[in-house]
């Protein structure tokens, strides 16, 4: 029942499970841990491809501007690698995204995914085709499910890595108060913390970075709203003081190129409404990227808002982002009487009988 219901969630939001043959798996006792920058993609191509059309609409996808930063910076880093260098090499065959792209005349075009090959954790996806035309049209059916595939694997290493050093007193603090837990690392502490309100924070010489956490009682759907989700965020954000005298964080909306985006996502199996922007401080000059995370505890029928920011002047934003959004998407449920899964068709139903 549980898993009908995932997947029948799954569809409806349009993101698909992959249904593709995979290489043939080493049955290795052990993997080695994998490498790679955070947001970097190895393509292991001839230069000659990599270099012309082909290359043009790889980097065209993975390279496009990341939305929501307040400067230009792509989704991921594209590194091309020879067949040659990348066959020869256990350095370049352990880094953690691989997308091969191999011509075989005499194959039809077709795309494998192989996961902890020649590490862990590690995705690969390799296109063999006859040509170069026949990669366009399978790399367009499938490239939004590689994208989804190794940014959920980018958040599960940085997970993994910040359970090594989590801030157990941060976890238990959120699992006794609000009923789950967030996996922070060292360094992060409670700023504030009310019944209803918690913002976790960590700050250095050169950035900042914190999370937001509201909870209030579910009414309708309209939470799940663009305006809805950015008056709640500017309420608790509000909280947020700036050095100023009176400042305090808000939404950048006074230029229609930093309005925020809205769209539905698949959150560790729940409906939840991602939105990206930019804050800023309202009477001081302070501003960097956000990311909001809302979804419904339909067993508490309670709303959970988790708001993560980032404050990193003149240095890229990218990379630091992604540690928060990895660090929210870490939640887990702690009651055991609590049922995490909801789906907006979940939310209807529960409104309907109200």
């Amino acid at each position: 029942m549980r898993k009908n219901f995932i997947s029948s969630f799954i569809i409806a939001l349009g993101i698909f499970p992959f249904l593709f043959s995979a290489c043939d798996s080493k049955k290795a006792p052990t993997l080695p841990g994998s490498g790679g920058k955070t947001c970097e993609i190895m393509v292991v191509c001839p230069k000659v491809y990599f270099e012309s059309a082909l290359g043009d609409s790889l980097r065209a996808f993975f390279m496009q501007a990341q939305v929501g930063l307040n400067q230009e910076e792509p989704l991921f880093t594209l590194a091309n690698i020879q067949p040659e260098a990348f066959n020869k090499s256990e350095m370049f065959q352990h880094h953690r995204n691989i997308l091969i792209v191999e011509f075989d005349k005499s194959k039809k075009a077709k795309m494998e995914m192989q996961e902890n090959y020649w590490a862990t954790p590690q995705t690969i996806f390799k296109f063999t085709v006859p040509d170069p035309q026949a990669f366009y049209p399978l790399f367009q059916a499938k490239r939004n499910q590689i994208l989804w595939t190794f940014y959920d694997k980018e958040y599960l290493r940085i997970q993994k890595v910040f359970k090594k050093s989590e801030a157990i007193n941060v976890s238990s603090r959120l699992s006794k108060q609000y009923g789950f837990k967030l996996t922070f690392p060292d360094g992060f502490d409670f700023a504030a913390s009310k019944s209803d309100f918690a913002w976790i924070r960590k700050e250095s010489k050169e950035y900042g970075q914190g999370i937001l956490i509201s909870i209030f009682p579910y009414k309708d759907l309209s939470i799940f709203d663009l305006q809805q989700i950015i008056r709640k965020r500017n309420e608790i954000s509000a909280k947020v003081p700036g050095p100023g005298e009176g400042s305090y964080m808000t939404t950048e909306d006074r230029f229609p190129e930093a309005n925020p985006i809205s769209k539905p996502i698949n959150f560790n199996g729940l409906y939840a409404m991602e939105t990206r922007g930019i804050w800023r401080l309202e009477k001081d000059f302070m501003g960097g990227p956000f990311v909001n995370y809302v979804f419904v505890d339909t067993a508490l029928q309670r709303v959970i808002m988790l708001d993560a920011y980032l404050y990193s002047p003149r240095k890229a934003k990218r990379d630091l982002l992604m540690q928060m959004e990895a660090i929210a998407r870490s939640l887990v449920f702690t009651p055991k009487d609590t049922t995490s899964i909801n789906s907006k068709e979940n939310a209807i139903s529960k409104n309907k009988k109200q």
